[in-house]
């Protein structure tokens, strides 16, 4: 394999040995969420489609999995089978080994468009899934003010989401989504409607905060850069139907930093998914930068491993 400057690139599946070790030490931990067998199959009218067919993996706690593939492979509709917006036609969805169906406070979900309450102030929409646990309003504004202030955004509690530009108000729904203690954030495509430099500095947020929460992601994304900037593993989906072709185990160090995106181990990996992304009919493509950021250890994380 090679560059566009026909330069040898090395093997995308041969692992330095920080990242191999790495990924031993999360193949160790218990899944927090499987997807056993999972298909799903439209019908309308005469029309059958099978959007999902036969999709099996799991995600280790603390794992950042992204999912990509081209346009009619089934991504959105995965991730809302995950997040029981949608039922599957078979199979099951469990988290911690229990099956579940419909939605729950065990999985945060941030979509693409920006889904804050207009009517509420930036506080009370981090507020709202705290008080819908049960706590009461005191101590669910104390808490959505330490969320604002690990993303950077106390100073604009009382504003309202018309008042925030898309970063911030996206930054916001990332807050609310992990203010209600969910073990799994499901995240589609929740950044694709950013500007490439907003884009940016939002998955390095997210980056960092994962870091210090402990949370499991599953990121949908039509981005490959994206993608290989974010993951330990990318789950790669065909699509007609929608089927697993293959899980690479992303060959990039922790924590990860914008200079990585010129190394010879992000280029090969992105040559292979390009690769298979030509061959399904359709490719896609982003740009980054490295942000600092200052976020107070809020965390909840009990092994050091990035």
């Amino acid at each position: 394999m090679s560059d566009h400057t026909g330069q040898a690139l090395p093997d995308y599946r041969i692992l330095p040995a920080d990242v191999a070790a790495r990924m031993a030490q999360i193949k160790q931990r218990d899944y927090v969420l499987e997807v056993d067998h999972v298909s799903k199959v439209f019908t309308q009218k005469r029309n059958r489609t099978v959007a999902l067919d036969d999709i099996e993996f799991g995600v280790h706690r603390r794992e950042l999995v992204c999912v990509v593939g081209p346009s009619g492979c089934g991504k959105s509709t995965l991730i809302r089978i995950l997040a029981g917006l949608e039922d599957a036609s078979s199979g099951r969805i469990l988290m911690d080994g229990k099956p579940v169906s419909g939605p729950g406070s065990d999985r945060g979900m941030v979509f693409q468009k920006y889904t804050l309450f207009p009517w509420l102030d930036v506080c009370r929409n981090v507020m709202f899934g705290i008080e819908m646990g049960g706590v009461d309003r005191l101590e669910a504004q104390r808490q959505a003010m330490q969320w604002l202030q690990m993303i950077g955004l106390e100073q604009f509690a009382t504003a309202y989401p018309h008042q925030l530009s898309g970063g911030m108000q996206q930054r916001v729904a990332i807050a609310r989504a992990l203010a209600a203690s969910p073990r799994v954030l499901l995240m589609d495509e929740s950044f694709s409607a950013l500007d490439a430099q907003t884009r940016t500095k939002m998955q390095n947020y997210l980056m960092e905060i994962w870091r210090k929460i402990d949370i499991t992601i599953v990121f949908i994304t039509h981005d490959l850069d994206e993608a290989i900037y974010l993951a330990d593993r990318i789950l790669v989906l065909k699509p007609h139907p929608g089927r697993i072709e293959e899980v690479i185990e992303v060959p990039l160090s922790r924590p990860r930093r914008a200079e990585q995106m010129t190394s010879a181990e992000f280029l090969a990996t992105k040559a292979h998914l390009e690769g298979l992304i030509r061959s399904f009919g359709t490719q896609d493509h982003v740009d980054d930068e490295d942000v600092e950021i200052d976020l107070p250890l809020l965390t909840l994380v009990t092994d050091k491993v990035e």
